[in-house]
């Protein structure tokens, strides 16, 4: 007769015999056959349009619970700003139409989409407040999980899927997303092998041949905050040739235009490249920061793949808005100054970080310089279908925008981490609030709407410019 420890020294053996024969087994289910009406489609939910009406989008970078917090401040500043539209007073934060957003900026967005206003109520104390980190850790030192993690089948990222699904979303899928009430949410990773954004949506899930409804949320915010080493990718299966789809004509049309237009087909290409499941029958899909670390590339490609605003707007069936802004929440910090004040050779890790930042601001910049760009374009574009100027806004939150020096250095240095004191969760979450408040563009669409006064801040933090 086996003794207990016996009996856990077989069950070990006999799990690891099976690892070695495990198999795959996708988190995401094929799709029988395309309905271009059903699921989580880019902008499946109503937009705002129409006299006097806003179209309001947030972009929530990454940055671990640095980002998560400050976005939760803006969110907060939102939920307690009032506008006058068609005579009626409203939050504005009731005007928001969707939510772009990478890594820890997922978190808030995603819970805010799925429960609404119960995000103030709970989200402090399930994410913001907790140790994620050490969560993970210990998760991962049970017994049963590192057998589970010996197999080839099962990953990190996998195991924090887990965490998420059941500890911060209660288990709900895109379906629940779906049904919600809440603006349209898209999350944004990146395909390993090739660079891409991937959004979650129907429509991206059209080209593999994938059902969205089934797939956890939590998979697709796992996916998104996937940091490289540290965490590994999660893996769908490719089903694509397997559902009827064909690209609808307005991405063939970019297709075909090659190099003419290679900003249109590059942004085209990024929809329709996983079309071979013979050569790609597996996409790794890691951290949305290094496609685009803002959230803010998923419009501006969307709207160059279908050849401008015009177009895209009758793509969506939607007549322009009277007045369109999007909010940008930036949690990028500065360049760790440790590694300049030694001689001795950084460490791996220190290495790592420092390329990595450095390309995400590096990138962060030009990202910013072509939304402004792409908006003012707009802007135009649908001044001309309205007959009137429509006012088109980019309103970045961030630290630099913080005028004390002592104080914005203290933000630019909170680490990229997944556990931060109440403190300083606190400290991000007041300042998203009063950077939202003072910035000028964003006073300037109260005055616009009447918004009943609201109180000033002793910090007014001045605008800087991006190009230095």
């Amino acid at each position: 007769m086996y003794t207990t420890p016996g009996r856990v020294q077989l069950a070990l053996c006999l799990a690891l015999s099976l690892c070695g024969c495990a198999g795959f087994q996708a988190v995401n289910e094929p799709l029988e056959k395309v309905e271009p009406s059903r699921g989580y489609r880019q902008f499946s939910k109503p937009i705002s349009s129409g006299a006097g009406e806003i179209w309001l989008s947030l972009a929530f970078s990454g940055g671990g619970t640095r980002a998560a917090a400050f976005a939760y401040g803006v969110l907060e500043e939102l939920r307690d700003t009032e506008v006058t539209v068609n005579g009626r007073s409203i939050r504005l934060l009731d005007e928001v139409d969707t939510i772009s957003a990478v890594s820890g900026g997922t978190f808030p967005a995603v819970y805010y989409g799925l429960f609404g206003d119960r995000i103030f109520d709970d989200f402090e104390s399930k994410f913001l407040n907790q140790n994620i980190q050490r969560a993970l850790f210990f998760r991962a030192m049970r017994p049963w999980n590192l057998v589970r993690l010996m197999s080839p089948s099962f990953s990190r990222s996998l195991l924090a899927m887990e965490y998420y699904n059941r500890n911060v979303f209660d288990g709900s899928t895109f379906a629940d997303l779906q049904a919600s009430d809440g603006p349209h949410i898209h999350i944004n990773a990146t395909d390993l092998s090739h660079g891409y954004r991937f959004t979650f949506n129907q429509g991206q899930f059209d080209v593999i041949c994938s059902d969205l409804d089934p797939l956890p949320v939590a998979a697709a915010v796992a996916a998104s905050s996937a940091v490289p080493v540290l965490l590994s990718p999660i893996t769908l299966r490719n089903y694509a040739g397997e559902c009827g789809f064909s690209p609808p004509e307005w991405i063939e049309d970019s297709i075909a235009l090659g190099g003419t237009n290679r900003r249109r087909y590059e942004s085209a290409l990024s929809f329709v490249n996983f079309m071979d499941n013979e050569k790609r029958p597996y996409i790794h899909l890691i951290d949305g920061g290094i496609a685009d670390n803002l959230g803010l590339r998923y419009s501006i490609d969307l709207a160059q793949a279908a050849g401008g605003a015009d177009n895209l707007l009758d793509f969506l069936e939607t007549d322009p808005p009277e007045y369109f802004v999007i909010i940008v929440v930036n949690a990028e910090t500065a360049p760790n100054p440790a590694i300049d004040l030694s001689s001795a050779s950084p460490s791996l890790a220190a290495m790592m970080n420092s390329v990595s930042g450095s390309q995400i601001r590096r990138y962060n910049l030009e990202t910013l310089l072509l939304t402004e760009a792409s908006i003012a374009r707009w802007g135009e574009s649908f001044g001309d279908r309205t007959g009137h100027p429509v006012p088109a806004r980019l309103i970045e939150i961030g630290f630099d925008s913080i005028d004390q020096k002592e104080s914005r250095d203290y933000f630019k240095l909170i680490p990229t981490s997944f556990v931060l004191g109440d403190d300083t969760v606190n400290d991000l979450r007041k300042a998203g609030r009063e950077l939202l408040r003072a910035d000028p563009g964003f006073q300037a669409i109260l005055e616009n709407f009447q918004a009943p006064p609201t109180p000033a801040f002793p910090q007014d933090p001045a605008s800087h410019d991006r190009e230095n």
